[in-house]
């Protein structure tokens, strides 16, 4: 499904939690603003949001059910792309050829073309 960025968005966290399917992840505390999405701790020690669907509890210690990397996007109104998932308030976007992360749905919105 192709989006439109509405409103710029600059990308929050410089060094994103991410991990691989299988690997160990620390479910820190629930996130209040996006419920379904957790503080958590990979095994690297580096720290971030995950949805609870890539992990298979939502406390303790747990394993990822598949991979994951928090990357954000910095996009400009205007840009372009497709939405590859959307989960609790975020998008899982592309933009051009190599481009991949997430966006908050408050700053795009769904086109035709």
């Amino acid at each position: 499904m192709r989006f439109e960025v509405t409103e710029p968005y600059e990308e929050q966290y410089k060094n994103p939690i991410c991990f691989e399917e299988g690997e160990e992840v620390v479910v820190c505390r629930p996130d209040d603003q996006f419920p379904g999405w957790f503080w958590c701790r990979a095994a690297t020690g580096i720290e971030g949001w995950v949805h609870g669907s890539f992990l298979a509890s939502h406390s303790g210690t747990t394993t990822a059910t598949e991979s994951y990397s928090a990357r954000e996007l910095t996009v400009a109104a205007g840009d372009s792309g497709n939405i590859l998932r959307q989960l609790d308030g975020w998008a899982l976007v592309s933009v051009g050829d190599s481009a991949e992360g997430w966006l908050p749905l408050t700053h795009i919105r769904k086109s035709q073309a």
